[in-house]
């Protein structure tokens, strides 16, 4: 077990659930940011959409995990193809990342399965709609451990439903959601990369 996240929660074992959380980060081209990969929905908002593959030079990606300049999550071609042999995962959840040659360098995790809402559980304020769209998007309510590291909850009903690889019904800055992991996903991850981090999700 990932000795870092022992150190950071007495309670590990009793997560049922992870959030993604990797650290190493990866780079698009100087030349190009994220919104160049984005059409916009609502002037209002400002929400957008991905509407075409992120393009990204190969030296960008050192290690098999890592945290996009989108702050979103990607993995490398060896790990996707494994996770969709061994997990119920499949090509729909990982948008491929290339390089201006066209190659496929990296692999953007685009979970399709979305998690039953857990705002009530963990208290997450939600805004005002966007007047415009109707967009909704929620704050956290921050859950902090006696050692000042987060957490959050899952309940019973989104437990049952949950997918290896999954997002949340909400979504937050930026319209992001957050990205959860099974608990047997988290251990096979752990095994295979014993420096990556996630936050837990307990049972409430």
């Amino acid at each position: 077990m990932n000795r870092l996240m022992k150190n950071l929660y007495d309670n590990l074992d009793e997560a049922k659930a992870f959030g993604i959380s990797f650290t190493n980060f990866a780079y698009f081209y100087d030349d190009l940011n994220t919104w160049d990969f984005h059409t916009r929905i609502c002037n209002m908002c400002r929400r957008t959409y991905q509407s075409q593959d992120y393009l990204a030079p190969r030296v960008s990606f050192k290690k098999p995990t890592s945290i996009l300049e989108s702050l979103e999550f990607g993995v490398s071609q060896e790990l996707r193809d494994d996770l969709i042999e061994k997990f119920d995962t499949t090509e729909k959840d990982f948008r491929p990342i290339r390089s201006k040659r066209g190659e496929i360098v990296y692999y953007q995790i685009t979970p399709q399965h979305v998690m039953q809402p857990l705002h009530e559980v963990n208290e997450w304020p939600q805004k005002d709609p966007c007047v415009a769209c109707g967009s909704i998007q929620y704050g956290f309510h921050e859950q902090l451990n006696e050692k000042g590291e987060y957490f959050y909850y899952i309940s019973q009903d989104a437990l049952n439903d949950m997918h290896d690889l999954n997002v949340t019904h909400e979504q937050f800055r930026f319209y992001m959601p957050m990205y959860i992991i099974s608990r047997r996903l988290f251990d096979y991850l752990m095994e295979l990369y014993p420096r990556t981090h996630y936050v837990p999700f307990y049972l409430k």
